[in-house]
């Protein structure tokens, strides 16, 4: 078997070829630790405690060493927050950030608690928001030569990492609530419509800061917007086709043109079966996290179906509480069996961890590092 670096291996399988083994991901878009089971896993693998890299999430630490430790393929540039971003904490503990959205932390989760635009029924009152400029939000300052430096200097696949964590329809719910949104999408599509608007053109302003640095050196850039639940689409696929996806092909066709060598990562959990061949036209390259729990999205299905087309990414479920270690062995056999072959898959955990025990993210990736072998 011919040797691959990292890089190599990641190419080749976005590229629907069989390389060395399976690539392997970790702390990226989907598929961070959890703080409490990033601390466990710390401490069990006996390495000192270091800064988290944001905050105000429940998954707030990337670990080079952790990376290291499990020969993960890919290594990630993240957008900079701007010195003129401002969140903006309430005595109750909401924290209320650039876009006037509130949010509050309850136990693992993060629920938004303030929409800005709740009541909103007219073009006017869109178009009177006080909406955010991509400048006042980010900055790349020095992110070209990280950037440079990781493609240079190592062999790993160069991701640049979702700056925003929510699409169009995660946004519009959060901006509007997400019942009255969808009322709006029926009721109102025209207030819909310049929502989404405005959306993307503060999006297309993020991704040209990013990648108009990053662009030329990086493998991969992360993208997201939850589209299923776990039985069905969140919106039908005629209001996705309608309202939605044209908004995705503008922003892809961005991307791609400001990063053309890179794959474009794209996130979405839940039941998307039927949707999967609009995202591959609209420009998307992998699809994450593969919940194959969900209806309609049994992993053998999804190989037969899409296999030649898209990249799967992630599909690794049954990680959470007290499950063994034998059991995740033979869940992380179980997705390589279907969705490796002719290449096209990175193994990942299917969203975050949230409560996962150390042994059993250490039997993920040992089992995937010798069980995903081409042979």
């Amino acid at each position: 078997m011919v040797a691959y670096t990292h890089r190599e291996r990641v190419v080749a399988a976005i590229n629907h070829e069989e390389p060395d083994r399976v690539p392997l991901d970790l702390m990226g878009n989907a598929t961070m630790l959890l703080d409490q089971t990033y601390h466990r896993l710390r401490e069990y693998l006996g390495l000192e405690p270091i800064p988290p890299v944001r905050s105000g999430t429940t998954a707030n630490y990337y670990d080079e060493r952790i990376l290291e430790h499990f020969d993960i393929d890919f290594r990630r540039v993240f957008l900079k927050k701007s010195p003129r971003s401002k969140t903006v904490e309430l005595e109750d503990g909401t924290f209320i950030d650039d876009w006037g959205i509130g949010y509050q932390r309850a136990g693992l989760w993060v629920y938004t608690t303030i929409s800005p635009l709740h009541g909103a029924t007219t073009v006017e009152e869109v178009e009177a928001y006080d909406w955010p400029k991509a400048a006042d939000m980010f900055s790349a300052e020095g992110l070209a030569e990280e950037a440079r430096r990781l493609y240079e200097e190592t062999d790993y696949a160069i991701v640049a990492r979702n700056p925003l964590t929510y699409g169009f329809l995660d946004r519009c719910c959060q901006l509007q609530k997400m019942d009255e949104f969808f009322m709006t999408l029926v009721r109102a599509p025209h207030v819909a419509e310049a929502m989404i608007a405005h959306i993307l053109e503060i999006y297309k302003d993020v991704f040209t800061i990013f990648l108009d640095a990053v662009g030329p050196y990086v493998h991969m850039v992360e993208t997201g917007d939850d589209l299923g639940a776990q039985n069905n689409l969140l919106i039908s696929p005629k209001m996705y086709r309608k309202f939605i996806k044209p908004a995705e092909r503008e922003l892809h066709n961005l991307i791609h043109e400001k990063a053309p060598h890179a794959a474009l990562f794209r996130h979405t959990d839940g039941a998307i079966f039927t949707v999967i061949p609009d995202l591959i036209e609209v420009g998307v390259n992998v699809l994450n996290p593969v919940q194959t729990s969900s209806r309609g999205m049994e992993a053998h299905a999804l190989k037969e179906a899409y296999g030649d087309d898209i990249t799967f990414h992630g599909a690794v479920e049954g990680l959470e509480g007290d499950v063994s270690t034998d059991e995740v062995i033979t869940e992380v056999k179980s997705r390589i069996d279907a969705l490796a072959p002719g290449g096209g898959y990175i193994l990942a955990s299917c969203n975050h961890m949230i409560d996962v025990k150390p042994e059993n993210i250490v039997a993920m990736f040992e089992t995937a590092r010798e069980y995903g072998r081409y042979r």
